[in-house]
């Protein structure tokens, strides 16, 4: 996936037109000082999305045990799991110790990436429109994708990123408008009440 990000980035350099040329200018810039433009977030998460459906249509997409582990290494990395734990925990999150939060992380990290497969697996490329990222701010942006159900109804994910140093990181998936994280924090604070009793 890294190579992949690299070829992009490389390919982005090399596509700067005239209409990008430096401000006072009347001619693009050379090569060698040209910036290479790291992918946006609908890049990253279109990228994302093709491999795992990819992936899920192929013969070893029928494996559990490989699924497991294409998920974990071309997936998760798009995602910062540690993020959701902290917001899914809440108040919470300042009393527990770091393996408490490692733990939540990863059962974090297993339910949502089980559930984003399952959800795509039923889909092909045809069915699924990834419309174009809307900034929230100047680090956050939003991603819609919209898949066509079998029988035609559309589903649609939205998809809430943060640009951090290490790029484009997912922190949210909403599906039909209900997020993830909001879902996360009602079912840890469920089982913390629970073992109030």
């Amino acid at each position: 996936m890294k190579a992949k990000i690299i070829a992009l980035c490389i390919l982005a350099g090399f596509g700067v037109s005239q209409a990008e040329a430096a401000p006072g200018y009347s001619y693009a810039p050379g090569p060698r000082y040209q910036q290479l433009q790291p992918p946006g977030p609908d890049q990253v998460l279109k990228q994302g999305i093709e491999q795992l459906i990819s992936f899920m249509h192929s013969q070893q997409g029928r494996s559990p045990q490989a699924l497991a582990a294409f998920l974990e290494q071309n997936i998760a990395p798009s995602f910062d799991f540690a993020y959701m734990a902290r917001w899914a925990a809440g108040p919470a999150y300042r009393t527990m110790n770091e393996t408490q939060r490692e733990v939540m992380a990863r059962k974090i990290k297993h339910l949502l990436l089980g559930t984003l497969a399952k959800r795509l697996s039923v889909y092909d490329d045809q069915g699924m429109r990834l419309f174009h990222s809307r900034r929230v701010g100047r680090n956050e942006a939003k991603v819609t994708v919209g898949i066509m159900g079998s029988a035609g109804y559309p589903a649609k994910l939205i998809f809430r990123l943060y640009r951090g140093e290490a790029g484009w990181k997912v922190f949210d998936v909403a599906a039909n408008g209900n997020s993830a994280l909001a879902y996360y924090r009602r079912h840890f604070a469920r089982k913390l009440a629970g073992r109030g009793h």
